[in-house]
């Protein structure tokens, strides 16, 4: 049985099954950025990391959820990646929020269009889960902005899960313009922003 969220099931589950799933995903990162979602299935990504067709369906049954899984992935090494340079206790927001989206344009760009596959009648594991990840994602802004407003750099009289929400509705906007013309200009949209939610001098 599969789990609607996180898309892992029973097999695998061993030691070294969760291990080789783990490589498998380490790898798909790096393939999705490069080779994107359309034209991918899974014999080519099996074919892409050397690992055979029916060993991938052993841990992911469709190019769907490993992308999905991928994602997932991609976000907590960001996250580790962000905690470990102390990203996440700078009090601003906007130079994060700019290498997240520009470190991975592929992932970013496969992001965008699952999205909107998610919002396709008949996709309701995408749907849930792009859900569940919008939920972490203002968390973790809310997180942040609160931290922020502590060191005096958000201002006192917003609402932090509103602004929270626009931050991210920000960086999805911004960088979907960036991925289709490289002459939009994120970081100057996100210094804004920044500059907009601080306290007035």
């Amino acid at each position: 049985m599969t789990s609607p969220v996180s898309g892992t099931g029973s097999r695998g589950r061993y030691p070294k099954g969760i291990q080789r799933r783990q490589q498998i995903l380490d790898r798909a990162v790096e393939v999705y950025a490069d080779l994107g979602f359309e034209g991918t299935s899974l014999r080519a990504i099996g074919e892409a990391i050397g690992v055979s067709h029916a060993a991938l369906r052993r841990y992911f049954e469709t190019r769907e959820e490993l992308f999905l899984e991928v994602l997932r992935e991609k976000d907590r090494q960001a996250l580790e990646e962000a905690h470990e340079a102390g990203h996440d206790r700078a009090p601003g927001f906007a130079a994060m929020a700019v290498h997240y989206a520009q470190q991975a344009p592929g992932l970013m760009a496969l992001r965008h269009s699952m999205v909107a596959r998610a919002l396709e009648p008949g996709n309701e594991h995408s749907r849930e889960f792009f859900r569940e990840r919008y939920r972490s994602l203002r968390k973790q802004a809310l997180t942040l902005l609160e931290f922020a407003r502590e060191q005096g750099t958000v201002r006192a009289d917003i609402p932090l899960e509103t602004a929270a929400a626009l931050l991210i509705a920000a960086l999805d906007g911004l960088s979907t313009q960036w991925l289709l013309d490289p002459e939009a200009d994120m970081r100057a949209g996100m210094a804004l922003l920044e500059s907009l939610l601080a306290p007035a001098s």
